[in-house]
């Protein structure tokens, strides 16, 4: 992994994800929704390296994020279905 620096990409990257925890997943009405928000936090994270090598959330990367949530609720709700 890469130093950690005043404005290093990855500093940036881990204040957009708190970011869009605090505002993205609090303004998802469906409480579905929100959990499937929450799985995705592990893959986030654990995908640094890769996220810091591209730009982050643009108009057409927030359409397809909630498209990719939506999608986390019904594979979740389908695993629920299955136990």
């Amino acid at each position: 992994m890469g130093r950690l620096t005043k404005g290093s990409k990855r500093t940036r990257i881990q204040d957009y994800m708190k970011k869009m925890r605090s505002t993205f997943r609090a303004a998802l009405k469906d409480d579905d929704l929100q959990k499937a928000f929450d799985e995705l936090w592990p893959t986030w994270s654990s995908e640094m390296a890769a996220m810091i090598y591209t730009d982050i959330i643009q108009v057409m990367d927030l359409i397809l994020l909630t498209s990719i949530v939506d999608n986390r609720r019904e594979i979740e709700r389908l695993k629920q279905e299955l136990r």
